[in-house]
């Protein structure tokens, strides 16, 4: 057993995500990591674990800064494992904690978002691992719930598999004129405006917190100029030449994932945002995607009740991560956090 973490073959560690995550997990690909670095300024690591000569665990580790000249590690999405080494997982995790315990000590803690699906057998072993369930920054993660579309069917299949309402709402955006483009270089400049426009409007309506400009820019900009092998498309649908919604997917491995949206007030009995979903799963199968990741629903949030509803009328299935999990490794900050978490909270009230 041999972990390394100054690894540099890019080619492989995607290569290693492509055959052992599901979905394929571009949060922990090489791309994703170069994306933080290179144009966001964070900080990141990789570790690998190699055993027998043969690649069988894969990390990224993207810091994230926290407030008083403080951070956090984030491993999102992973540890990922190979899926023939489940039976030494106890091992691997073991050895590459013990890198951690040594050489991630510059942070308060770190964060864990496994890939599986919730396994009672991980679940106790990161509990003797002494990971604990978050107390602090809960709202900073991916969801921990999903649905994956199957995109091996036929697109009749795909189509019989919706809601009824779902067609119905499809068929008549189509038939009222909606029209579904995708950026190109020419429209660039003008679509990053509408991007942000209309994910201002749908903040405003849901109260909820978004992205800067910038960051949506470089985002699109990074993946569209550089060869990666993750890969980005932006949708805008219209009617009569104006912006209705948009989309941004991303293209890893064989899965597209849903990653942000936004939406207009106006119109919205023209159903666009039901044909923009339906044209970036057509063209998602064109592409040789299999899976289509629609990114985030809640069974339990009620904030989340109307998207919850809409991604599970496409018809996919429900997937649950095993959710996040804190090493801590500043036990005084991490405090420190946990008691300011509480006094805000008192304050609000």
């Amino acid at each position: 057993m041999k972990i390394s973490s100054d690894y540099q073959n890019q080619k492989e560690w995607n290569e290693f995500l492509f055959k052992n995550s599901y979905p394929t997990n571009f949060l922990q690909s090489w791309d994703w990591g170069e994306f933080n670095q290179k144009i966001l300024g964070n900080q990141i690591k990789r570790i690998v674990l190699f055993d027998d000569n043969e690649l069988k665990m894969a990390c990224l580790f993207i810091a994230r800064q926290l407030p008083f000249n403080k951070s956090f590690w984030y491993c999102p999405r992973g540890f990922v494992l190979h899926k023939n080494y489940t039976d030494k997982m106890t091992h691997g995790y073991q050895a590459i904690m013990k890198v951690i315990r040594k050489d991630f000590r510059d942070k308060i803690f770190l964060r864990v978002v496994p890939q599986d699906e919730s396994q009672e057998q991980l679940f106790d072993f990161l509990k003797k691992l002494d990971f604990k369930k978050p107390t602090i920054l809960l709202a900073s993660c991916e969801p921990n719930q999903t649905i994956l579309l199957d995109l091996n069917r036929s697109e009749e299949e795909l189509l019989l598999k919706m809601h009824p309402k779902t067609r119905y709402n499809i068929n008549l955006a189509t038939k009222k004129g909606i029209k579904i483009r995708v950026m190109t270089k020419q429209t660039q400049k003008n679509d990053f405006d509408v991007l942000y426009q209309l994910s201002q409007e749908t903040a405003k309506r849901n109260n909820i917190n978004i992205y800067s400009k910038k960051y949506y820019m470089d985002l699109i900009n990074y993946f569209a100029q550089n060869e990666t092998a993750m890969r980005i498309k932006l949708y805008i649908a219209e009617y009569q030449n104006k912006p209705l919604s948009a989309v941004i997917m991303v293209y890893f491995g064989s899965t597209a994932t849903y990653l942000h949206g936004a939406s207009s007030s106006e119109y919205r009995q023209l159903m666009p945002n039901h044909l923009i979903q339906w044209q970036a799963i057509t063209d998602a199968k064109k592409m040789g995607m299999t899976i289509y990741d629609f990114w985030g629903i809640s069974d339990t949030n009620p904030k989340w009740s109307g998207i919850t509803q809409f991604k599970k009328s496409f018809g996919g299935s429900s997937f649950t991560f095993l959710g996040a999990w804190d090493y801590i490794l500043d036990k005084k900050w991490y405090t420190i956090f946990r008691i300011l978490k509480i006094f805000k909270k008192i304050i609000k009230n």
